[in-house]
């Protein structure tokens, strides 16, 4: 896609390494949090789940709240899935890096899809308790039947849609990950909803920034808002971080 390269093309003239970095915070960020091994175990372990995946002949019957894939129609195979839609590579190894370095006690996952992420942000830090929220019925039940986590205490896959699940929540998340809103409008209010579920340094991560010119729209509003003094451009995701105690700044990392 046209779009998608030439904003690449933007992105990668614009990105810097740490050391064109001049925020201490976002300097050590970079200079730790990015730079961490993944441990074999965790690795394997993802592999492993991925690999079962993609070799599942099973089917969902999808009910997309967010805007639903380009790719794939409403009857879905698994291994199509984790394919086209699933956290992969670069990554998955970021939601884990991220959970290592800041060791988040309390997680929300905001669209469980096959649970990739949900591994992910686990293995970082097992410790910490997840709350995984998916919309979509068939995909919640196949998690409950085959996720490596399914017995996991410190996990919970929740059935609910998103809005919902924020308006009943009374919880305060450390680390929020969203990867089931695909469009301005939904992303906004679920942003507007969390509010009331942040404290000063909530990392949210936003998945699919780019997803398509809607997103992008979202993403640039989302990084001109008040309300976060501290955004970073990874190209496919953003990070968003309250911290209104700094300068309001924004970033584009090289990842």
């Amino acid at each position: 896609m046209l779009y998608l390269v030439r904003e690449y093309i933007n992105y990668r003239l614009k990105a810097k390494h740490r050391h064109g970095v001049h925020s201490p915070f976002v300097y050590k960020f970079n200079n730790e949090c990015l730079r961490l091994n993944v441990d074999r175990a965790s690795r394997e372990n993802f592999k492993s789940y991925f690999k079962t995946l993609r070799g599942s002949t099973s089917t969902i019957e999808m009910d997309d709240w967010g805007a639903g894939s380009k790719k794939l129609g409403t009857t879905r195979c698994v291994s199509k899935i984790a394919k086209v839609s699933g956290t992969q590579g670069k990554y998955a190894n970021l939601l884990y890096r991220l959970t290592r370095y800041f060791e988040p006690e309390n997680i929300l996952e905001l669209g469980s899809s096959l649970g990739l992420g949900t591994l992910m942000l686990h293995q970082g830090h097992p410790s910490a308790h997840i709350t995984s929220v998916e919309g979509c019925e068939d995909t919640h039940a196949f998690l409950l039947a085959h996720h490596p986590l399914k017995n996991e205490k410190n996990v919970h896959f929740c059935r609910n849609d998103f809005l919902s699940y924020l308006q009943q929540s009374k919880n305060v998340f450390d680390l929020i990950f969203i990867d089931g809103a695909h469009n301005q409008e939904m992303t906004l209010k679920i942003l507007s909803k969390l509010k009331f579920h942040l404290h000063e340094e909530t990392i949210i991560v936003l998945d699919d920034i780019r997803w398509s010119t809607d997103m992008l729209k979202a993403w640039h509003e989302i990084v001109h808002d008040s309300t976060y003094h501290l955004t970073m451009d990874f190209f496919k995701l953003g990070i968003i971080i309250p911290r209104q105690h700094q300068a309001k700044e924004h970033f584009i990392i090289r990842y």
